[in-house]
């Protein structure tokens, strides 16, 4: 993830890097490595660097979230869920072996992808509380039944159904039933 902001922001305020460096404490060389994307920020780092600029942490942020072409639902509520009824198996390479299950096409611009399987114990939960982050993440439910808490509202998913989550979208993933829940996610 580039922090492009954090240059613009810092040439907008005609402050140099090392000027920034004195007033965050950081080096000008590790400043730079933040803004081009080589060095991920702690989010310490950031508070500072925010604080040295006069902005919030939160509008460092606000541009670097991936983007994503949005239909209504995305854009209306902030996520979409595939029902595993949606029905969109198909079979590109016309062999007797190998079906796709499409649960999401969607072009997106950024550098950083996290792919996991995740397993949640029995009456328990992702986090513990509502969560959010600046990557946007789709989960997909592969066995038992999630339970999702988001901002206003709680949705159950099961086996086959996913949800895609904006960026910043708070949420948590719980499992309410006696069962282990294993999830397919993917944060980009």
């Amino acid at each position: 993830m580039e922090f492009r902001k954090i240059k613009s922001l810092r040439k907008e305020k005609k402050i140099t890097l090392t000027e920034l460096g004195e007033r965050t404490g950081y080096s000008a060389s590790f400043l730079s490595q933040i803004e081009r994307g080589t060095n991920r920020p702690s989010l310490e780092a950031l508070r500072k660097i925010a604080d040295a600029l006069d902005v919030t942490v939160a509008s460092l942020l606000a541009n670097e979230a991936p983007q994503v072409i949005q239909d209504e639902e995305t854009s209306t509520h902030g996520y979409k869920v595939i029902r595993n009824s949606s029905g969109t198996i198909y079979n590109p390479w016309q062999t007797n072996s190998t079906y796709y299950d499409t649960l999401f096409n969607l072009p997106v611009h950024t550098n950083n992808m996290v792919i996991s399987k995740i397993y949640i114990d029995a009456q328990s939960s992702s986090s513990g509380r509502k969560i959010a982050h600046n990557l946007c993440e789709i989960n997909y439910v592969i066995k038992g039944e999630a339970t999702v808490e988001l901002q206003d509202e709680v949705l159950i998913l099961h086996e086959g159904d996913a949800i895609f989550l904006e960026a910043f979208t708070q949420h948590n993933i719980i499992n309410a039933t006696e069962n282990e829940l294993m999830l397919f996610t993917l944060q980009f």
